[in-house]
Parts: structure tokens; C-alpha cells; sequence
């Protein structure tokens, strides 16, 4: 799916805010916005237009307040609205092949949970800014499923900083702050500890290990896991038989 913002109501052109996601990712985008879904684009994409006013009344009631917002034109990794629209699809298709139209009231529950969720997640005080916001432990618990489920693929800083909706630049500042290593070093260090395990685990060959931790060749691999560790895996394997590895301290 792709959204482009409106320069003007009339002239038809469009701006320079453009967001491009693919699962498993989602975007928030206004609702002015244009969103075209490519032609090769899974049949299972969900767009969900929700009304102003449901956002300022679900915050009203969670925090009293109806000046929080959500911010507009970011992306986010959202386990939580994957599964909702797992839900919403099926419902949307049943409901389309009996000819009935969806229950309003059902519709505005749905709505209400959406945006409280929202709200809880990525919303702020109007006018707060990322650079007072520190990453909670929820954050990081977030950061590290997202590391966990994907470490076999390319992992960039920009990712991770969409799942806490912050800037790549104040996320690697707040992260490093908050665990004591950059984000590029954490991953590395993830990797190699799942490499480890594999090693330790089974008889998978280097290459497989190697691809399934995210290095991209096996050479590049034993490159990194012989700076960080002083061992090449191989030697690793032979030093570590299967049941014989306990926790690693060296990372």
C-alpha cells in the first residue's frame, strides 16, 4: 500500500509525505490522503477510516483529556491491529457474501478498541516532542520480539525506531541510553547468541547457521563471530557438543 498527501483541495497534486508498508507493517495516514495497493499487493490489505471524533472521545475517557493525538504519516510493527484485521476480513467477506451490511453497533466497538489503542500506544500530548521520550520496558520488550521474530532478514535502525514511533536518530540515542549498546551492536549480539545456540544445538551446516541468524554469506559469519568471540564457529561447534553449552557470558 502506498499514501500520498494532498498539496491542495483542488489542484490534484500531491505532496512530499509518502509512506510505503508492507506486512508486517501498518501506517497511519489522514484521512485526506490518497492510498493506492500495488497490483502484486496481498488481497488480505485493510484499510480502516476512523471518524475524529471517535479519537478525542476514546481519549477522553482514558485520560481525561481529548488533547492527546496520534501522530500522523508514520509506520509501525503492530502485532495487536495484525490480529485485529485477521479478525475484520473474514467478518467483512461473510458479511459480503450473505448481501448483509455490518452491524453499526458492532462497527463502532470495533472502532472504539482501535482507537484506544492508538491512543495508548502512539499518542501523545499536542505538542510533545520525541526528544523528551524515553524508552519504557515495554519498548524494549517490544523491540526485542520484533529483533527475535526476524533476525534471519535485514534489521535496520529505522525499523526498530517505527515500533516506538521515534525519529531513527533520538531512538539510537534513547536506546543506547537504556541498554548501554548502540542498536546495530545489540542485533549483532542477538545474532550471534542465536548462532551459538544453533551450533550448540544441532549439526545444521555453517552456512545454514549463518543464514538463520541474518549473515549474509558464511564468510561474513565467521568474520564477526570470530571478533566478538575469538572462536570460529567451527572450532565453537567442536569446543561445545550438543547439551554441553550453558549461557554465554561473553556476550
Amino acid at each position: 500500500m502506498e499514501a500520498k498527501e494532498r498539496d491542495g483541495p483542488h489542484d490534484g497534486q500531491y505532496g512530499t509525505h509518502c509512506i510505503s508498508v508492507s506486512a508486517p507493517f501498518i501506517a497511519i495516514v489522514p484521512a485526506c490522503a490518497r492510498i493506492t495497493i500495488s497490483s502484486d499487493a496481498d488481497k488480505q490489505d485493510l484499510v480502516i477510516a476512523l471518524a475524529s471524533r471517535t479519537l478525542k472521545d476514546a481519549s477522553r475517557r482514558a485520560f481525561g483529556t481529548a488533547d492527546r493525538e496520534v501522530p500522523r504519516w508514520f509506520t509501525a510493527w503492530d502485532p495487536f491491529l495484525s490480529e485485529l484485521a485477521d479478525t475484520l476480513v473474514p467478518l467483512r467477506r461473510s458479511r459480503a457474501r450473505r448481501s448483509r451490511a455490518a452491524d453499526p453497533a458492532l462497527l463502532n466497538a470495533f472502532a472504539d478498541v482501535i482507537a484506544l489503542h492508538l491512543l495508548c500506544r502512539y499518542g501523545r500530548r499536542v505538542g510533545a516532542h520525541d526528544c523528551n521520550i524515553s524508552l519504557t520496558q515495554h519498548m524494549l520488550a517490544l523491540i526485542d520480539v520484533f529483533i527475535h521474530e526476524h533476525i534471519a532478514e535485514l534489521i535496520q535502525v529505522a525499523q526498530l525506531a517505527t515500533l516506538v514511533h521515534m525519529s531513527p536518530s533520538h531512538f539510537a540515542r534513547a536506546f543506547k541510553k537504556a541498554t548501554g549498546r548502540s542498536p546495530h551492536f545489540y542485533v549483532i549480539i542477538e545474532r550471534l547468541k542465536f548462532a551459538s545456540s544453533m551450533l550448540s544445538e544441532g549439526r545444521l551446516p555453517l552456512t545454514d547457521v549463518a543464514a538463520r541468524a541474518g549473515f549474509q554469506t558464511q564468510q561474513h559469519f565467521t568474520e564477526v563471530f570470530h571478533r566478538y568471540t575469538g572462536s570460529t564457529p567451527r572450532a565453537f561447534r567442536l569446543a561445545h557438543p550438543p547439551g554441553s553449552l550453558r549461557e554465554q557470558r561473553a556476550f
